[in-house]
């Protein structure tokens, strides 16, 4: 009797340890979740560039100045043109839409506005006649640009879309 009683109330304290184990984690995933709900609302100035680099080619979209020696180190032997720039005030949820011509469309979407790291998070999109081609989630630095890079036309030139965030 006394090992059976003894193995019950093992196992009853057991199980009472994992409860507030569990408990817990609930409890701290739901506190967790609320801050990142409450970040939700924070806007953030969203910019967006379209860029064709057409490869050989010597020329620079004068727009291009402040960044050409990245958009040079990122391609080499390649001259850049801009298609479209869009710069919004969003929330989390909110897009901006860039029409680039032949049929492409990107739309950026604000995923989270800040993360546990400080970093923007945004959905890039890219659609040709209305079917989706790429889709990438990614983490932007504040103040930073970071490009996506695609094969945009026949010629082998490419699409690069530059987001950054402040």
């Amino acid at each position: 009797l006394s090992r059976r009683w003894g193995f019950r109330s093992g196992l009853a304290a057991a199980l009472v340890l994992a409860a507030l184990a569990i408990g817990a984690w609930v409890l701290r995933a739901s506190r967790a979740a609320g801050q990142a709900d409450s970040n939700r609302d924070i806007p953030r100035q969203v910019t967006v560039f379209a860029i064709v680099a057409t490869p050989g080619a010597k020329s620079m979209d004068t727009k291009l100045t402040r960044i050409q020696p990245e958009l040079n180190r990122l391609l080499p032997d390649h001259g850049f043109k801009v298609l479209d720039v869009q710069s919004a005030g969003l929330v989390a949820g909110d897009s901006v839409e860039s029409k680039l011509g032949h049929g492409y469309r990107a739309e950026t979407t604000l995923v989270r506005p800040i993360d546990e790291d400080g970093k923007v998070q945004v959905l890039c999109e890219l659609s040709l006649d209305g079917d989706l081609q790429f889709s990438a989630k990614v983490r932007v630095p504040l103040n930073q640009l970071f490009f996506c890079e695609r094969p945009f036309l026949t010629d082998g030139s490419k699409l690069l879309i530059g987001v950054g965030a402040r």
